[in-house]
């Protein structure tokens, strides 16, 4: 699908910190921090280490030549050797060189640069090699490089001061969790009040870097002590106060992050309303509209940590808010209404809770319901407030508004419409161009939220409206039109006029790009709302049946105009072209078999224009896919060209690619979904593909590609049968050194465990010679426990349940794939492993549904194979107990049945 109308907005939370401006810059360094400088002599004696590993005459002049092309590759390699050679010596001589006023800056901030690459990776096992690293350094060596880089942090150029301040929080990061430098903070502290402006603003800097990665480790589940977070609270808070707009400036940029570390702060009401206090008065700085954004971006951060507590201060923050957005600049007010937007999404999560029957203490404060009639006429307004009919995708307050205004009707549903029709009515006819445009912008936000009882009136009546608007003289007003329409088919499907819409979409379709790219996402969504229309589940016809050939012919058209390369409208066309394949009856199957034989003729004729990514091939790959998947067995005849093109497609990919082995990703789609289709057919295009698979399951470093390729093998299995087992050896040993590859990503190792299962129950009894290495792997990835991970973190639960449930699977096939060749002997010594596996999961309060079930199924299986041998110990298992419990809860049909099977088997086997 194309991106939203109204994109969200940059995340403050991304990215570097703002460069600081170059008024901060002073002609000779502060005295604070004079008695931490190192002597000349020391300097000289640590930097003679890479006079001796390279052939430069200094690591000055070294450094500097990585700032020239021809020299820089040499460069490099000697500074890597050095760093390899002696690790201690490499840290103390570049913090010496930071230090060295003497130095050139370049050099010096290169010097800063690889200390900071070298205590920090963004890797995360990478960052764990770093960090032991220098925690096994000795003690008087780290004491050399902190004190040198503190030195170098009131350095007269604002470059080197900013690197050190770098390589501070770095080290910070790492000894103020240990309690190994507990003087960094007090020490920042005590020059937030010192009477030189530049030591305050630099320490606030430094504050700021240090507590990104404190709030990084604590959302890894370590905890920053009480007495640290206090300290650099009290140090943000007061540069908030100080009167230099700079240090101001660099306050709140370092209170964004201070604020999340500072739970027990906001805990106590005296220190949270000085708090707020402060926060709310940097947002009225008179003169200074950095100072202003900055304060409040630290507003919304409050209000993502701390909505709880943000009745009491709303009187205040509201008016704040609303007249910020109403008379400020731009630049201010965007994140004035972005705090709005946060409010929003808050209130929408509390929501969620709620309906999804979870059991939470926090409750909706209501803060949006109760500002509904001074906020959305004020969002109305702002969204008027466009500055051109030219749509460059900057984000602008008028964009803020508009995505806050659906924010708000998914919040308050209902309460919203009838404020908003107030500015559409008004404003829908208005001679303006904005004003046209900003009514429809309202009307289409809302579409979202609220009801389709509430909708439906209304829609009926603005819609022959809405469709004269598609001829409206402004092209900002024409594709406003295109995308509000496009929310009524998402969101009110039932209520929308198909037979009288569609042949409206057919003839726009030949608007500028900006609106025709609109108008593809608008039948998309049409056609992705046809109730039971996808794949084998297709419904014999839909409502669009009979626009089938009219709106191909048309998508067709517009996916070879020559403008179709402005506003990625020849994308939209055969992204909408998919969508409309896959979700047509049954009906257009016809017609679909001579779209395929188009499709191959276009891809046939793509090869004249190949670019970095075969971004075009890649787009007609998608079409051939949803054809292939739609006609099944009836590709087959078809079925020799499309996988002739599809490997011209990868060859295509690896050229431009400069002859490195990959994958194309479209393409081993479209290979997949014709494996699937055509069954046992697709052995005779094996030996062809079988190069490129193997490509794939070896190229981990693309995640995407490796994780399909891993998918593939099951589908392969599943269409080839036994068959396949002359392509196990190679399969199962990429597999196995994938598994055993600490580089490799742990999504893919999860979805090695099913492919096993489906090897297993492919080759049945000749899995007998992989049986004991893949039990081995599948008992090591069981053995992974919640507390192997970090703590709280929902992307290790989100991983380990996916790691359970496929190894579950896999214990599925390979006991059904030796059970159907007369050999489960073989897998009777795994039985109490795998079972024990299963109590840990019934016992772990994190494990999901899709576990459980899986859980529920592999232990029938066991029961059904090893029957009375295996039931008679079972029947007081506690976690048996917990399964059936669960599948009792459980309201999915499948899952019952399941549980039913399995107390029919303990019927039958437990006597």
């Amino acid at each position: 699908a194309p991106p939203p109308r109204l994109p969200p907005p940059p995340s403050v939370r991304a990215g570097p910190r703002p460069i600081a401006p170059p008024s901060l810059r002073r002609p000779a360094a502060a005295a604070w921090l004079e008695e931490l400088r190192p002597p000349a002599t020391e300097v000289d004696s640590l930097t003679s280490l890479f006079r001796t590993r390279c052939t430069m005459t200094s690591l000055t002049d070294l450094l500097l030549a990585t700032t020239v092309p021809d020299k820089r590759p040499h460069a490099e390699s000697q500074i890597r050797a050095a760093e390899q050679a002696n690790v201690e010596q490499y840290f103390t001589a570049l913090a010496q060189e930071l230090a060295n006023a003497e130095k050139p800056v370049v050099a010096r901030q290169l010097s800063g640069l690889l200390l900071k690459n070298g205590l920090a990776s963004k890797d995360p096992n990478r960052s764990r090699e770093l960090k032991a690293r220098w925690e096994a350094l000795p003690a008087q060596s780290r004491v050399l490089v902190r004190e040198c880089t503190a030195n170098a942090l009131i350095a007269a150029e604002l470059d080197i001061g900013k690197a050190a301040a770098q390589v501070l929080a770095k080290i910070g990061s790492i000894e103020i969790p240990s309690g190994e430098w507990p003087g960094l903070v007090p020490l920042l502290l005590t020059h937030v009040t010192n009477t030189d402006p530049r030591a305050r603003q630099i320490s606030l800097i430094t504050l700021g870097y240090l507590c990104e990665d404190l709030v990084l480790l604590q959302e890894d589940g370590i905890t920053i002590g009480d007495e640290i977070s206090n300290n650099i609270l009290t140090a943000v808070v007061q540069g908030m106060r100080d009167g230099d707009a700079i240090t101001k400036l660099e306050a709140a940029r370092a209170f964004y992050h201070a604020v999340v570390l500072a739970q027990r702060n906001f805990r106590n009401e005296r220190e949270r309303d000085f708090i707020m206090t402060v926060i709310t008065e940097t947002c009225k700085t008179a003169g200074a509209e950095v100072v202003q954004i900055a304060a409040f971006e630290c507003l919304v951060q409050i209000a993502t940590e701390y909505y709880d507590f943000l009745g009491a201060y709303m009187n205040t923050i509201g008016t704040l808010t609303l007249e910020t957005i109403k008379v400020a600049p731009e630049k201010v007010a965007v994140p004035a209404m972005e705090f709005w937007s946060t409010v929003c999404d808050e209130e929408l999560y509390l929501k969620e809770l709620v309906s999804d029957g979870a059991v939470d203490q926090r409750k909706p404060l209501n803060i949006i319901g109760q500002a509904l009639p001074f906020l959305v006429p004020l969002l109305c307004e702002t969204l008027t407030k466009q500055q051109s009919e030219e749509d460059d995708d900057t984000w602008n307050l008028a964009m803020a508004a508009g995505t806050c205004l659906q924010l708000v009707a998914q919040v308050v549903c209902d309460a919203c419409v009838d404020l908003v029709l107030q500015f559409v009515e008004a404003n829908f006819g208005n001679p303006d161009w904005k004003y046209r445009e900003a009514a429809v912008l309202a009307y289409g936000s809302i579409m979202e939220g609220p009801s389709s009882e509430k909708m439906l009136p209304l829609v009926q009546r603005s819609y022959s409206h809405l469709v004269q608007r598609l001829q409206d003289p402004s092209v900002a007003v024409r594709d406003t039109v295109s995308w509000t329409i496009g929310r009524i088919c998402q969101f009110h499907p039932a209520i929308v006029p198909i037979k009288e819409l569609t042949p409206v979409l057919g003839e726009r379709l030949r608007d500028v790009p900006r609106v025709s790219s609109n108008i593809c996402w608008v039948i998309q969504v049409l056609a992705e709302s046809q109730p039971n229309c996808s794949g084998l589940q297709a419904a014999d016809t839909t409502p669009l049946s009979e626009f089938f050939p009219s709106l191909a012919q048309a998508l067709l058209q517009v996916v070879t105009r020559p403008d179709a390369e402005e506003r990625q409208l020849r994308m939209a066309g055969y992204n909408a072209l998919s969508t409309l394949c896959n979700h047509s009856g049954n009906d257009c199957l016809g017609h679909m078999a001579t779209l395929a034989q188009e499709m191959l003729n276009h891809l046939a004729m793509s090869f004249k224009n190949v670019d970095r990514e075969c971004e075009l091939q890649g787009l007609i790959c998608g079409v051939l896919t949803a054809l292939v998947q739609r006609l099944r067995e009836r590709v087959l005849p078809a079925a020799e060209k499309i996988m002739e093109e599809t490997l011209k497609v990868i060859s295509a990919y690896q050229q431009v690619k400069g002859g490195a082995q990959v994958l194309q990703e479209e393409a081993l789609l479209l290979v997949d979904a014709l494996a699937i289709s055509i069954g046992p057919n697709f052995e005779r295009f094996m030996p062809h593909f079988a190069p490129h698979l193997r490509v794939g399951l070896q190229n981990y470093e693309d995640i995407q590609v490796c994780l399909m390729a891993t998918g593939v093998i099951g589908d392969l299995c599943r269409a080839l049968g036994g068959k396949i087992i002359t392509y196990c050896d190679t399969i199962l040993q990429i597999l196995y050194t994938n598994l055993q590859n600490s580089a490799v990503d742990k999504k893919i190792k999860a979805a090695i465990m099913s492919s096993f299962g489906d090897i297993a129950i492919a080759i049945t009894g000749d899995f007998e010679k992989y049986l004991a290495p893949v039990l081995k792997m599948l008992l090591e990835a069981s053995n992974t426990k919640l507390q192997d991970g970090p703590a709280n973190n929902e992307e290790w639960i989100e991983y380990l349940n996916t790691l359970r449930e496929g190894v579950l699977e896999a214990y599925t096939g390979i006991i059904y794939g030796l059970r159907d060749s007369g050999k489960s002997a073989l897998f009777k010594e795994s039985v109490n492993s795998v079972l024990m596996f299963v109590q840990t999961i019934t016992e772990d309060t994190t494990t999901t549904e899709a576990v459980m079930k899986a859980a529920l199924g592999v232990v029938g299986d066991l029961i059904s194979v090893f029957q009375q041998e295996l039931a008679h110990h079972l029947g007081q298992a506690p976690f048996l107990a917990r399964l059936v419990e669960f599948a009792n809860r459980c309201q999915d049909p499948n899952t019952q049945k399941t549980a039913q099977w399995l107390r029919s088997l303990l019927q039958r086997y437990g006597r």
